[in-house]
């Protein structure tokens, strides 16, 4: 039995915040921004809509396709920004489609990586006959943990969701292999404050300690090199070659890692799937937002196999190989 993807969507905030408008109030300019990132603008939440908000109005847009919740064996939501402490943000997804009580519901960590995360464990649980039908959310409202007088970060991230549902199946296709990974190191990626180790206080809002730290290029440096790994070891898994790739739709961070790893991969850069120009690092959620565009403009054939894989804080990598 393998797990299926039958329904995927996507959601954004309507607020587009272009570089233009952030030379307004940072210390840098479009050209920089582009040539550096590749990102041109990216959507940001309105400060009353929650992670939660968001995640419920994707499943909405996942209904309006078609698809049906309200029997889901599962609901998993990868995110880093949820909505409260406790509950878990896939609690109120549960309870907003009236799912039944007897699903399982519970969020993951595992910041750009959470959907390969969520898909990795919904793919699990229909292979062991657990469940028969998961839903999974990756969430994010990254302008909440931004620094915005910080301009190494607040030009990267944006806010956006991505969910899919997933079905038992004995079709030939669907998810045929994954890795996922993780090495800890807090180090060079960390938001500090808001957890035990650094409660939130005045003082430490002040100090920004509840924002985003990056070591810009240390970060870049790790994610190429875990990417061409990750990525190598899904295919050899599946037992096929990267030249049996139809297309790879990295984690959306920055345009010069993915034609680094293209390049170290010998691969060309049109086999990768790009759409951060749009809407910027929306952790979690990016891999997922980037696969519906995928999907809905028929980027993707039947026979199709299309690789999935991110990298993220902790820290987390994994990928997802998949037959259409």
């Amino acid at each position: 039995m393998k797990a299926i993807i039958k329904y995927l969507s996507s959601y954004l905030p309507e607020n587009v915040v272009t570089n233009y408008d952030l030379e307004k109030t940072l210390d840098t300019n479009n050209d920089w921004i582009v040539t550096r990132t590749g990102i041109e603008e990216r959507r940001i939440a309105n400060d009353n809509e929650s992670s939660g908000d968001m995640a419920i109005k994707a499943v909405e847009n996942l209904k309006n396709k078609g698809a049906v919740v309200e029997d889901c064996d599962a609901v998993i939501v990868a995110t880093s920004t949820k909505s409260y402490t406790f509950p878990s943000t896939a609690g109120l997804v549960q309870k907003a489609f009236n799912i039944k009580n007897s699903c399982l519901a519970f969020d993951i960590s595992a910041a750009c990586s959470g959907y390969i995360y969520a898909l990795n464990t919904a793919s699990s649980l229909i292979e062991s006959g657990e469940c028969k039908k998961v839903l999974i959310i990756a969430t994010e409202k990254c302008s909440d943990i931004l620094n915005w007088e910080d301009r190494t970060t607040a030009i990267l991230f944006g806010d956006g969701v991505s969910s899919a549902l997933l079905e038992a199946s004995d079709e030939d296709k669907g998810i045929i292999s994954t890795d996922i990974g993780a090495e800890a190191n807090e180090e060079i990626l960390i938001v500090k404050g808001g957890g035990s180790v650094s409660p939130i206080t005045e003082e430490n809002v002040e100090d920004k300690t509840n924002t985003i730290k990056m070591a810009g290029t240390e970060v870049f440096k790790k994610a190429v090199t875990t990417f061409d790994n990750t990525i190598r070891k899904t295919v050899k898994d599946a037992g096929l070659e990267l030249s049996d790739l139809s297309l790879i739709i990295t984690h959306q961070a920055n345009t010069r890692i993915m034609n680094a790893v293209a390049k170290n991969l010998g691969l060309s850069d049109d086999k990768f799937y790009i759409n951060i120009q749009k809407y910027g690092n929306t952790s979690a959620a990016s891999v997922g937002i980037a696969f519906t565009e995928a999907f809905d403009s028929n980027v993707i054939k039947e026979g199709d196999y299309v690789l999935l894989t991110a990298f993220g804080a902790g820290l987390t990598w994994g990928s997802t190989l998949i037959k259409f």
